[in-house]
């Protein structure tokens, strides 16, 4: 799993039948500071999440079966939670809290 920011919507006049009533979010991962990393990617929206919203996504084979009960659905990635807010502990070159 990993946080996103929702970039933008993603409009398919033909989908797979797993996607019906589904939306397909451009997404943005970010690292814990907030900031971009990697290449946008598309996600399916589970949970209702909009344009600048911070996102949970999860990735993986097998996820959206689990999660969600989508049986042999061509799914990679899947937004799982909007997020309201996150916290990270400053963390020292040592590895330790400071």
């Amino acid at each position: 799993m990993y946080i996103a920011e929702v970039i933008g919507k993603i409009v398919s006049v033909i989908k797979h039948s797993a996607y019906e009533n589904r939306t397909l979010l451009l997404i943005q991962p970010l690292n814990l500071e907030s900031k971009p990393v990697k290449t946008p990617t598309i996600a399916v929206d589970y949970v209702g999440a909009g344009e600048g919203d911070i996102v949970l996504v999860g990735a993986g084979p097998g996820v959206a079966q689990e999660v969600f009960g989508v049986q042999d659905a061509p799914i990679r990635e899947l937004v799982m939670g909007i997020i309201d807010r996150f916290d990270v502990d400053a963390i020292d070159a040592t590895g330790y809290k400071s």
